[in-house]
Formats: structure tokens, sequence, C-alpha cells
């Protein structure tokens, strides 16, 4: 054949393939080591996004049950010898759980063309208030912290939970997600219970196996970079043992205690609905007693608020269920009534110094806001405060208010804290419309009506354990793909009475 006829090939084609191993070369040498690792971890973490966002169900279970497991499953692990230039891009499975529940919500919105409601617009209001504080630190505040791991943590923790609430909420999520949420949260609750009533009863059993066994405190140092007076501070319920307050697998007594008015609420519903479920009472009991041990008063009382109305006549519990759960509340009150004397629930054991300690931390939050109504600035907030104050000296702790409203208002100004406040009074408006009809947002209304409760006195909303998981039940409670939740076939056998004024 002629030379003329030979169809030469490009030279793109033939230079491409040699130019891919320079190119890898120049990375690897160009790149910190650090970076290489957030690199290599991109590369394999992608196509699992991609995976998970065609099963947003898949990645909202698997969010929920790892995340209270995290704070001591990942230093068990350490201590396993997992090196932690892999633990830490592991940690971040759940942005990339989030990130595909998420996605999964928009594709949804895009498919159906489905308007927005006025949750949605509240929540992206806040959300966007959040990224200008995160873009542009003094946009609002003049001091606002400007190192971009304080900002980018505390934009983690100010708007994480409000976006899991919007993907759970538009994605394609059906019945058997929300049982398997029901499930996952209930043994989640039993196995924190569990622990609980285990550090109650072998207290330096449970300090051996935090310390030595499981490593946390070398964990944190070593792989999380933080100060061994910032490492003190977070174990110092662990290690305080004289009073003991109990704090489980989440290594905090509060947020222990949230997590169990969770699954109590679950638990409580699942009982008045007429279910025989072993499950449920045995969460219910554990959860009760673990809160007790915990000497936190305000779960203590979020969980008996949330009980009694849960007891009270409605639409969706037949009398059978309401009577068996008002039979387990009197055993509880039997048990626990007697013993209130000289605990912190009565004012003893510094109950009533804490009592006035919470006055004044009101007070000033409520100073802070009058003083600085655009807010402090992003990580003016205790979560980022405690862990970047000592490196960083840019970020005051003395703002810290003992209230899930004020803290909002503190730190972002009135420009995110009336958004906030129209979007969490609109879901539980929602919660309360929904849950006639439907068992599961009723279980899930209550949890987030106890963990408002609990808040009034101290954060919840400034980790990842429980707000994460409260609010992924929630959008999957309040999920738009229908207009209500499907009832599973135990619930639709259930006859459903009509109260007076309720159509």
């Amino acid at each position: 054949m002629p030379p003329s006829l030979v169809r030469a090939r490009p030279r793109s084609q033939t230079v491409l393939p040699w130019a891919i191993p320079v190119l890898v070369l120049f990375v690897v040498v160009g790149l910190s080591h650090r970076r290489l690792e957030d690199l290599i971890g991109a590369l394999i973490a992608f196509p699992i996004f991609l995976a998970l966002v065609r099963r947003p169900g898949v990645a909202l279970i698997i969010l929920v049950v790892a995340l209270p497991l995290e704070p001591i499953g990942f230093p068990l692990l350490y201590s396993a010898h997992v090196p932690a230039s892999l633990l830490r891009p592991l940690a971040s499975y759940k942005e990339l759980l989030g990130l595909a529940v998420l996605a999964a919500g928009l594709l949804e919105l895009r498919r159906t063309g489905r308007k927005l409601d006025r949750i949605d617009v509240l929540l992206l209001i806040y959300v966007g208030v959040v990224t200008l504080y995160l873009a542009v630190p003094h946009l609002f505040a003049s001091g606002a912290p400007t190192a971009w791991n304080t900002r980018l943590l505390a934009w983690r923790t100010d708007a994480g939970y409000t976006l899991i609430f919007f993907g759970a909420r538009h994605a394609p999520l059906g019945a058997r997600v929300k049982e398997h949420f029901t499930r996952a949260v209930l043994a989640i609750g039993a196995l924190i219970g569990a622990v609980g009533i285990f550090e109650r009863l072998d207290v330096h059993g449970w300090v051996h196996f935090v310390g030595s066994t499981a490593q946390v405190p070398l964990y944190e140092v070593k792989v999380l970079a933080e100060s061994q007076t910032q490492v003190i501070s977070n174990l110092g319920y662990i290690y305080n043992t004289n009073p003991l307050r109990v704090s489980s697998l989440l290594l905090s007594p509060f947020d222990m205690s949230d997590y169990l008015v969770v699954a109590i609420a679950i638990a409580a519903v699942r009982i008045s609905s007429a279910r025989r479920d072993t499950l449920s009472y045995l969460v219910l009991g554990l959860g009760l007693a673990s809160i007790f041990f915990s000497r936190s008063r305000s779960d203590g009382v979020a969980a008996v608020i949330v009980l009694v109305l849960i007891a009270l006549p409605n639409t969706r519990s037949p009398l059978e269920g309401r009577l068996r759960l008002i039979g387990v509340l009197l055993l509880a009150a039997v048990l626990i009534v007697p013993v209130l004397g000289g605990t912190r629930f009565v004012g003893a054991q510094g109950g009533s110094t804490s009592t006035a300690g919470h006055v004044d931390e009101l007070a000033d939050g409520l100073r802070v806001l009058e003083y600085y109504p655009l807010g402090l600035g992003l990580g003016d907030q205790p979560e980022t405060a405690t862990r970047f104050t000592a490196s960083t000296k840019q970020v005051n702790p003395a703002y810290i208010s003992d209230n899930l409203i004020l803290q909002v208002g503190d730190e972002l100004g009135i420009q995110a804290l009336l958004p906030w406040v129209g979007m969490m009074g609109c879901i539980l408006w929602e919660f309360k419309r929904r849950g006639r009809r439907d068992a599961f947002a009723a279980a899930l209304g209550f949890a987030f009506l106890g963990v408002v409760i609990a808040g009034l006195y101290h954060q919840v909303f400034l980790t990842f354990p429980v707000p994460w998981t409260l609010w992924a039940g929630a959008g999957l409670a309040l999920n738009r793909t229908g207009s209500y939740p499907e009832r599973t076939p135990t619930e639709a056998a259930i006859p459903q009475r009509a109260a007076p004024g309720v159509p």
C-alpha cells in the first residue's frame, strides 16, 4: 500500500500514553506527603460516592450505624496498628456518605421538578449565611476567626446536619429504609445503654478499656493532632469518676443522653403502637437508667416530657399500647423516685451550683446577642473554640451559651438565627401534621422535640453522632417523595381512631 494512503496516527494518541507516567511522577514529586494521601483517598472515594448516590438508603443507614461507634471504633483500629495515614482520610467517611445522600436528593429534585417548600427555603437561607461566613469571614464580624481549618470545621458543624436533612428529605427513600433506620437506632441505643450500665458497675474496668485497650488519648494526640490539654478536657468525664457521670461509647454524658432521648422516643412510640417488641422495652429500660446515671438533668426532663406526651390519648396509639407504656413508666418511677434524694436531680452534688451557672450562661448569651447582633463569627462556638484555641488563639471560648438557640445567634448573628428559628418551627409543625397518620414521623417528631428541650441547657447540635443521626431521621420522616410516608403492614393493621376535631 502506498505510504500516502496510510492514515497518519494523531500526534495526541501517540504522546498521551507516554505522558501519563510523566504526569503521575510530577504529581507524586510535587505534592506533599499529606496532599498525596488526600489525592489517593479522593481517587478511591469517587467511584464509591457514585455508587452510593444510586443507593442513598444504604449510605444513610451506614452513616447512622457508624457515627455513634466512631469515638471508640477509630481508636480501637489505631490500637490494632492501623496506620494514622489511613485513619485520617478514612475519618471523612461521614462527609462522603452525607454528600451521597445530598446528591441523591438534589438529583431527585431535578428529575421530578418538585418545588421547594418553606422548610427548604428557610434551610437554604441559613446555609447560605453560614457559607458566606466561610467564604468571607469578616463580612459580618470583624473579629471572626480567619484560619481555614477553624472555619471549615465550624461550617461542617453548623451546616452539615441541615444538609443531611435536606438530602434525606428529597432522596428516593421508602418504607424499608425507615424500618432499617429504626432498627439501627434501637440497636445502637441498646448497646450504648448496656455499656453505660457496665460503666456504672465497673468504673475502673471502663477507664482501663478507654485508656489502655482502645488507647483513646493516644489516638486523639497522634491522629487528631490535639494537644494534651485538650485531650484531658475531652476525656474529663471518663477519668473523673467521683462523682461518676456515665458517658458510654460517646465519651460524653451529654452526647450519650441526647442519643438515648432519640432512641427512647422511638422505642416508646413502637410500644404505644401495640408492638410487642422486646428490643423497644430493652432500649427504654437501659436508656432511662443510663440517663439517670449520667446525671444530665436536662435530658432526664426531656425524656420524661416526651414519654408523658406519647402516653397521652391520640389518633395513632390504641389503648392497649398506651397502657403498656404507662405501666413501664410507673415501674420506672417506682425504681427511680426513691433514689433521687441527694442527687443532682434535686439540687445536691453540685446541682444547685450548676443551675446558677446555667442562668449566668443564658444571661451572657443574651448579652452577646445584644452587643454583637451580627454574631462573633463562624468558629466562635464551643466545639470549634475548645479544639483550636490552644493552637491558634483566634477563637474566644468565653462566649459559650449552653442554649442551642442563643448559640446560633451568638456565633452567626440574627441573619442566621431568624431563618434557623423559622426552619425549626416549620419542622416541628410538619412533624405534628404527619405524626397523626404515620408512626415513624411521630417517633422522630418526639425525638426531635426531646433533643430540642435538652438543648435549652446544653449544646446538642455541635458534634456529629447525635445531630447527624437525628436530622437524617427527621429528613427521612418528612421525606417528600410521597404525600405521606408509607405505613408498614403492622402499622396498617392497627385500627385508627380519630380524635375529636381531627378529620
